[in-house]
Order: structure tokens, then C-alpha cells, then sequence
């Protein structure tokens, strides 16, 4: 057997997902890859805002009236937001959708109007993957599935036998395997999105990016960030973009939005989940947290720290 790396680039889950494996038979990297593939398909049917026929359009529609099974895959990231939502104290919220909708950057789902005054206390996680709503309301899972799309590809591509696997779906990334390189890691410029700036190498491990320059519109408006703060509403877009080291792309995404609406208040989140963070302001500002830049090979960091 020979070993052998493959590359490939697909569409799914609004942007494009490139999945890159190294496996000591090269005629087994295909089917690994296929298979990773088809595991980002069932997430994105499973959790797309846009269909129909999704579990979560299904939740939209039916969960206020009933208790609504969904499956493995939605119950584990809605598990997931609501314990970022518990930690954060709300400011994570998955029920912005609602205002998201109202101004444009998500489709109005089929069913009942939001109710303006749910939030994530109102979603009830029952026993059989049962999930009830004590009203009516929309929920946006994009993010988080996003990263969690990733992880189940990377473990996918893993029990299939790569050496090394790398996943990247627009600004989340995972790096895994037991001959894992490390990546060069760059972001995008908030300012000049078509400019990359350099950050480092990734090892294993993963990393998301939140940027606040490329999102929706307001009807008859400028466009809106996508860091939505349940309180306090949209905010005007902005040269600015958060990147969070961590565990898993889930957790590195969904604490992306945490710490770009709470800042330095989200220091003890990131330190209890052993994640690491930096905010680029544009032109040339750079906040690290401690950790950050030791984990993308470098010893000290450029600027002024979070904790600063």
C-alpha cells in the first residue's frame, strides 16, 4: 500500500468546505473523504434555516404545540447552545434569529410569528431527543453546526484511517491525526477582506473566525454585523473579526460570538474552557488573550493582551 493525500472542495452549509486527508493506502482516501462529505450533507439538511423540510423548520413549526424528536446531530449542537447561552448568561442566544429575520439577514420561516419576547429559556431539551418551546420562536444553529459539521467530518476521516486531516468550512478549521502538520493559519484582513493576514501555524486542534464586515442588509440601511447581542439587537457592520483556539470548532465558533459582544468580560469563559482568543481591529490592532499566539508557535505576542 502507498501512501496518499487527497484534496477536495465542495459547497455545503453556505460556503465551501475543502477536506484535505492522508491515509497510508491512497485508494482508501477517496471513500474516506466521500464519507466525510456525507456527514456535512446530513448536518446542513438536518439544521438549514432555509429548507422546508429541515428538523429545525420542523421545530419552528411544531415545537410550541408539542414536544418534536429530532435527531442525534440537531440535539447535540442545540445541547450545545444552550449551554453556551447558560454560560454567557444569554449573551449567546440562539433565538436572535428572530431579530435577524427582521432585518433582513434570514428568510421569514413558515408557522407561527416569533414570539419578540422568547429567548433561550424558553427551549426545553425533554427525554428522547424531544425538544418543546414554551412559545412560539425561530433559532439560528448556523455557527455552531458549521463547527460542528467539521468535528464529525475530522472523526469521521480519523476512524477511516488518516495519518492527517485538516477540514476548513469558511473560517472554521480543524487540524487532526497522530502525523498532523501544522497549517499556516491567516485571516482575513476586516478591513480589505480580499488581504489575508498572517497569524501563525496551527497544530492540531481547531480555530473560527467571526468577522462583522460581511453579513445582511437592513431594508434601506447599511449592513448589520452578525455578532447580534439578544438585548441590545443588530449593530451596524464593522472592520473587525474574533478568532477563538479551542477544543473543537463548535465551542471555537460559538465562543466567537461571545467574545465579540462581551470583550474582556469573556476572559473567564475562555480560561474555563481552556480557549484562546483575539480581536483584529482594523487597520492594524491586535488583542490577544495569554496562550493565543504561544498556540499558533510563537513565544510572545505582538501587542497588547485582552487581560491588559
Amino acid at each position: 500500500m502507498a501512501p496518499g493525500t487527497l484534496r477536495r472542495l465542495r459547497p455545503w452549509l453556505g460556503t465551501y468546505v475543502a477536506i484535505e486527508a492522508c491515509l497510508d493506502d491512497a485508494a482508501a482516501a477517496s471513500p474516506a473523504i466521500d464519507a466525510a462529505y456525507a456527514d456535512v450533507a446530513a448536518i446542513h439538511a438536518a439544521m438549514s434555516f432555509h429548507a422546508a423540510d429541515s428538523e429545525l423548520s420542523r421545530l419552528h413549526r411544531d415545537a410550541h404545540r408539542q414536544p418534536t424528536r429530532i435527531g442525534p446531530h440537531t440535539w447535540a449542537v442545540l445541547t450545545e447552545a444552550l449551554e453556551l447561552a447558560r454560560i454567557s448568561e444569554g449573551v449567546f442566544d440562539p433565538t436572535v434569529a428572530a431579530q435577524l429575520v427582521g432585518h433582513g439577514a434570514l428568510p421569514r420561516p413558515a408557522g407561527p410569528t416569533a414570539d419578540p419576547a422568547a429567548s433561550w429559556r424558553d427551549i426545553e431539551l425533554l427525554a428522547d431527543q424531544q425538544v418543546r418551546f414554551h412559545r412560539p420562536l425561530w433559532i439560528d444553529l448556523g455557527g455552531i453546526a458549521k463547527g460542528y459539521a467539521v468535528d464529525c467530518a475530522i472523526a469521521t476521516l480519523l476512524r477511516h484511517g488518516a495519518r492527517h486531516a485538516s477540514v476548513n468550512a469558511g473560517g472554521d478549521l480543524r487540524v487532526a491525526g497522530t502525523s498532523a502538520r501544522g497549517l499556516p493559519l491567516a485571516i482575513r484582513d476586516p478591513a480589505d477582506p480580499a488581504r489575508h493576514i498572517p497569524l501563525g501555524t496551527l497544530g492540531p486542534g481547531a480555530v473560527a473566525t467571526s468577522g462583522e464586515f460581511l453579513l445582511g442588509r437592513r431594508p434601506g440601511a447599511g449592513p448589520i454585523s452578525p455578532l447580534v447581542h439578544p438585548r441590545q439587537g443588530p449593530r451596524p457592520a464593522c472592520p473587525r473579526s474574533v478568532t477563538v483556539i479551542a477544543e473543537t470548532c463548535m465551542l471555537a465558533d460559538g465562543l466567537t460570538k461571545i467574545v465579540g459582544l462581551l470583550g474582556t468580560a469573556s476572559l473567564p469563559l475562555l480560561q474555563a474552557r481552556r480557549a484562546h482568543a483575539a480581536i483584529l481591529n482594523a487597520p492594524d490592532t491586535l488583542q490577544t488573550t495569554d496562550g493565543f499566539r504561544a498556540a499558533l508557535g510563537h513565544p510572545q505576542p505582538p501587542g497588547p493582551t485582552l487581560h491588559a
